[in-house]
Protein backbone atom coordinates (compact mmCIF):
# COMPACT_ATOMS: atom_id res chain seq x y z
CA UNK A 1 0.00 0.00 0.00
CA UNK A 2 2.86 2.41 0.73
CA UNK A 3 4.17 2.20 -2.82
CA UNK A 4 0.67 2.67 -4.25
CA UNK A 5 -0.05 5.80 -2.25
CA UNK A 6 3.42 7.22 -2.85
CA UNK A 7 3.12 6.76 -6.62
CA UNK A 8 -0.22 8.55 -6.69
CA UNK A 9 1.02 11.43 -4.56
CA UNK A 10 4.00 11.83 -6.86
CA UNK A 11 1.56 12.50 -9.68
CA UNK A 12 -0.57 14.87 -7.62
CA UNK A 13 2.21 17.26 -6.69
CA UNK A 14 2.02 17.27 -10.57
CA UNK A 15 -4.63 16.93 -23.78
CA UNK A 16 -7.40 17.83 -25.61
CA UNK A 17 -10.05 19.83 -23.83
CA UNK A 18 -13.66 20.47 -24.75
CA UNK A 19 -14.66 23.59 -26.65
CA UNK A 20 -15.90 25.61 -23.66
CA UNK A 21 -12.36 26.03 -22.32
CA UNK A 22 -11.23 29.63 -22.76
CA UNK A 23 -8.14 31.45 -21.56
CA UNK A 24 -9.05 33.81 -18.71
CA UNK A 25 -7.20 35.18 -15.68
CA UNK A 26 -7.59 32.92 -12.67
CA UNK A 27 -8.96 34.94 -9.73
CA UNK A 28 -7.40 34.98 -6.29
CA UNK A 29 -8.54 31.91 -4.40
CA UNK A 30 -7.74 29.81 -1.35
CA UNK A 31 -8.68 26.17 -1.94
CA UNK A 32 -8.44 23.71 0.94
CA UNK A 33 -9.16 20.07 0.13
CA UNK A 34 -9.74 17.22 2.53
CA UNK A 35 -7.79 14.22 1.24
CA UNK A 36 -9.52 10.85 1.59
CA UNK A 37 -8.19 7.34 1.00
CA UNK A 38 -11.12 4.98 0.36
CA UNK A 39 -13.32 7.45 2.25
CA UNK A 40 -11.01 7.81 5.26
CA UNK A 41 -9.44 11.20 5.90
CA UNK A 42 -5.64 11.18 5.72
CA UNK A 43 -4.85 14.91 5.55
CA UNK A 44 -5.28 18.07 3.49
CA UNK A 45 -3.92 19.83 0.40
CA UNK A 46 -4.11 23.63 0.16
CA UNK A 47 -3.69 25.85 -2.92
CA UNK A 48 -3.57 29.62 -2.42
CA UNK A 49 -3.54 31.78 -5.57
CA UNK A 50 -2.79 35.51 -5.29
CA UNK A 51 -1.80 38.27 -7.70
CA UNK A 52 1.22 40.56 -7.48
CA UNK A 53 0.94 42.94 -10.39
CA UNK A 54 1.07 40.86 -13.58
CA UNK A 55 2.28 37.78 -11.71
CA UNK A 56 0.32 34.99 -10.06
CA UNK A 57 1.78 33.46 -6.91
CA UNK A 58 0.60 29.96 -6.02
CA UNK A 59 1.46 28.63 -2.55
CA UNK A 60 0.85 24.91 -2.09
CA UNK A 61 0.97 22.92 1.14
CA UNK A 62 0.05 19.29 1.84
CA UNK A 63 0.24 16.97 4.84
CA UNK A 64 -0.83 13.31 4.79
CA UNK A 65 -0.60 10.39 7.17
CA UNK A 66 -1.73 6.81 6.52
CA UNK A 67 -2.13 4.38 9.42
CA UNK A 68 -3.31 0.81 9.93
CA UNK A 69 -4.80 -0.15 13.30
CA UNK A 70 -3.29 3.02 14.70
CA UNK A 71 0.20 2.20 13.40
CA UNK A 72 1.72 4.88 11.11
CA UNK A 73 2.52 3.44 7.69
CA UNK A 74 3.18 6.46 5.52
CA UNK A 75 3.88 10.19 5.99
CA UNK A 76 3.95 12.93 3.35
CA UNK A 77 4.69 16.67 3.42
CA UNK A 78 4.87 18.92 0.37
CA UNK A 79 5.48 22.68 0.21
CA UNK A 80 5.74 24.58 -3.04
CA UNK A 81 5.68 28.15 -4.34
CA UNK A 82 5.08 28.75 -8.03
CA UNK A 83 5.20 32.08 -9.89
CA UNK A 84 3.22 32.36 -13.12
CA UNK A 85 3.32 35.00 -15.85
CA UNK A 86 0.97 35.19 -18.84
CA UNK A 87 -0.32 31.70 -18.16
CA UNK A 88 3.11 30.04 -18.02
CA UNK A 89 5.30 28.90 -15.14
CA UNK A 90 8.01 31.48 -14.44
CA UNK A 91 9.58 29.88 -11.35
CA UNK A 92 9.10 27.05 -8.88
CA UNK A 93 10.59 26.14 -5.50
CA UNK A 94 9.34 22.97 -3.82
CA UNK A 95 10.40 20.63 -1.02
CA UNK A 96 8.86 17.23 -0.32
CA UNK A 97 9.23 14.53 2.30
CA UNK A 98 7.71 11.35 0.86
CA UNK A 99 8.07 8.62 3.48
CA UNK A 100 11.83 8.31 3.91
CA UNK A 101 12.58 10.02 0.59
CA UNK A 102 13.28 13.71 0.15
CA UNK A 103 12.87 15.74 -3.05
CA UNK A 104 13.40 19.33 -4.12
CA UNK A 105 12.70 21.27 -7.29
CA UNK A 106 14.03 24.74 -8.07
CA UNK A 107 13.41 26.20 -11.52
CA UNK A 108 13.01 29.41 -13.46
CA UNK A 109 12.68 30.76 -16.98
CA UNK A 110 16.02 31.55 -18.58
CA UNK A 111 15.66 33.04 -22.05
CA UNK A 112 13.75 30.49 -24.13
CA UNK A 113 14.46 27.65 -21.71
CA UNK A 114 13.28 26.60 -18.28
CA UNK A 115 16.23 25.72 -16.05
CA UNK A 116 15.71 23.09 -13.36
CA UNK A 117 17.68 21.91 -10.34
CA UNK A 118 16.46 18.76 -8.56
CA UNK A 119 17.79 16.01 -6.31
CA UNK A 120 18.92 14.30 -9.52
CA UNK A 121 20.95 17.24 -10.86
CA UNK A 122 20.52 20.17 -13.23
CA UNK A 123 18.70 20.26 -16.56
CA UNK A 124 16.93 22.60 -18.97
CA UNK A 125 13.59 22.28 -20.73
CA UNK A 126 13.43 23.70 -24.24
CA UNK A 127 9.66 23.77 -23.99
CA UNK A 128 8.27 27.29 -24.42
CA UNK A 129 5.33 27.57 -22.00
CA UNK A 130 5.87 25.11 -19.14
CA UNK A 131 2.95 24.19 -16.88
CA UNK A 132 2.74 22.04 -13.78
CA UNK A 133 -0.28 19.89 -12.82
CA UNK A 134 -2.06 23.21 -12.20
CA UNK A 135 -5.50 21.88 -11.28
CA UNK A 136 -6.54 25.34 -10.08
CA UNK A 137 -6.33 26.65 -13.71
CA UNK A 138 -8.25 24.52 -16.20
CA UNK A 139 -6.04 25.82 -19.02
CA UNK A 140 -3.57 23.11 -17.98
CA UNK A 141 -6.01 20.63 -19.57
CA UNK A 142 -4.80 21.79 -23.00
CA UNK A 143 -1.24 20.59 -22.39
CA UNK A 144 0.41 17.42 -23.71
CA UNK A 145 3.27 17.55 -21.18
CA UNK A 146 3.26 18.68 -17.54
CA UNK A 147 5.98 19.30 -14.97
CA UNK A 148 5.78 17.23 -11.79
CA UNK A 149 6.32 19.74 -8.97
CA UNK A 150 7.61 17.08 -6.58
CA UNK A 151 10.53 15.59 -8.52
CA UNK A 152 10.95 17.80 -11.61
CA UNK A 153 10.00 15.17 -14.20
CA UNK A 154 8.49 16.61 -17.40
CA UNK A 155 5.83 14.06 -18.23
CA UNK A 156 3.79 13.36 -21.36
CA UNK A 157 0.10 13.10 -20.52
CA UNK A 158 -3.09 12.16 -22.31
CA UNK A 159 -6.03 14.31 -21.20
CA UNK A 160 -9.53 13.38 -22.28
CA UNK A 161 -12.82 15.23 -21.78
CA UNK A 162 -15.45 12.90 -20.28
CA UNK A 163 -18.51 15.13 -20.36
CA UNK A 164 -20.52 17.11 -17.82
CA UNK A 165 -22.19 15.75 -14.68
CA UNK A 166 -23.76 16.84 -11.40
CA UNK A 167 -21.28 16.95 -8.52
CA UNK A 168 -21.98 17.42 -4.82
CA UNK A 169 -19.76 20.22 -3.48
CA UNK A 170 -20.11 21.54 0.06
CA UNK A 171 -23.67 20.30 0.29
CA UNK A 172 -24.98 21.57 -3.04
CA UNK A 173 -25.17 20.30 -6.61
CA UNK A 174 -22.83 21.87 -9.19
CA UNK A 175 -22.60 21.26 -12.94
CA UNK A 176 -19.05 20.03 -13.46
CA UNK A 177 -16.89 19.11 -16.44
CA UNK A 178 -14.91 15.91 -16.01
CA UNK A 179 -11.45 15.20 -17.47
CA UNK A 180 -9.14 12.22 -17.13
CA UNK A 181 -5.33 12.51 -17.05
CA UNK A 182 -3.26 9.45 -17.92
CA UNK A 183 0.37 8.43 -18.07
CA UNK A 184 0.58 4.64 -18.03
CA UNK A 185 4.38 4.52 -17.62
CA UNK A 186 4.16 6.40 -14.31
CA UNK A 187 0.91 4.83 -13.17
CA UNK A 188 -0.94 8.16 -13.33
CA UNK A 189 -4.73 7.88 -13.57
CA UNK A 190 -6.37 11.09 -12.33
CA UNK A 191 -9.89 12.43 -12.82
CA UNK A 192 -10.48 16.12 -12.18
CA UNK A 193 -13.69 18.18 -12.02
CA UNK A 194 -14.18 21.92 -12.73
CA UNK A 195 -17.32 24.04 -12.51
CA UNK A 196 -18.82 24.55 -15.96
CA UNK A 197 -19.87 28.15 -15.26
CA UNK A 198 -16.61 29.68 -14.06
CA UNK A 199 -13.92 26.98 -14.23
CA UNK A 200 -13.43 26.62 -10.47
CA UNK A 201 -11.58 23.46 -9.47
CA UNK A 202 -14.04 21.31 -7.51
CA UNK A 203 -12.63 17.85 -6.91
CA UNK A 204 -10.04 15.25 -7.86
CA UNK A 205 -9.85 11.48 -7.75
CA UNK A 206 -7.00 9.07 -8.42
CA UNK A 207 -6.81 5.30 -8.58
CA UNK A 208 -3.91 3.47 -6.94
CA UNK A 209 -2.75 -0.13 -7.07
CA UNK A 210 -5.14 -2.65 -5.60
CA UNK A 211 -8.23 -0.62 -6.54
CA UNK A 212 -7.87 1.96 -3.76
CA UNK A 213 -9.03 5.52 -4.45
CA UNK A 214 -7.72 8.88 -3.25
CA UNK A 215 -10.25 11.70 -3.39
CA UNK A 216 -9.97 15.47 -2.91
CA UNK A 217 -13.07 17.18 -1.46
CA UNK A 218 -13.36 20.93 -0.88
CA UNK A 219 -13.58 21.55 2.85
CA UNK A 220 -16.68 23.34 4.11
CA UNK A 221 -16.60 25.89 6.94
CA UNK A 222 -16.92 23.32 9.73
CA UNK A 223 -14.27 21.05 8.23
CA UNK A 224 -11.94 24.05 7.86
CA UNK A 225 -12.19 24.65 11.61
CA UNK A 226 -10.97 21.10 12.17
CA UNK A 227 -8.09 21.51 9.73
CA UNK A 228 -6.92 24.97 10.86
CA UNK A 229 -4.78 23.80 13.81
CA UNK A 230 -2.95 21.37 11.54
CA UNK A 231 -2.40 23.94 8.78
CA UNK A 232 -1.04 26.47 11.27
CA UNK A 233 1.07 24.09 13.32
CA UNK A 234 3.96 23.68 10.90
CA UNK A 235 4.49 20.22 12.36
CA UNK A 236 5.20 17.20 10.18
CA UNK A 237 2.16 15.26 9.01
CA UNK A 238 3.13 12.34 11.21
CA UNK A 239 2.61 14.42 14.33
CA UNK A 240 -0.82 15.81 13.67
CA UNK A 241 -2.91 14.35 10.85
CA UNK A 242 -5.87 12.22 11.90
CA UNK A 243 -5.73 8.46 11.56
CA UNK A 244 -6.76 7.05 8.20
CA UNK A 245 -9.80 5.43 9.82
CA UNK A 246 -11.22 8.86 10.73
CA UNK A 247 -14.07 10.01 8.48
CA UNK A 248 -14.64 13.38 10.14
Amino acid sequence: MNRSVARMLLALSLATASGWLQAAPVPDQDLVFRVLLDGDRIGYHRFKVTHQGQKQIVDIDAKFKVTFLGIPLYHYRHQNRETWEQGCLASIASKTVDGRDKFHVDGHVSGKQFDLSTQDGDSSLDAGCVMTFAYWDREFLKQSKLLNAQNGEYLPVKITAEGVEDLQVRGRTVKASRHRILNSDKGIDITVWHAVDDGRWLSLESKVDGGRVIRYQLADSEQLKTLQPLMQSGKPAAAAVARSDSRQ
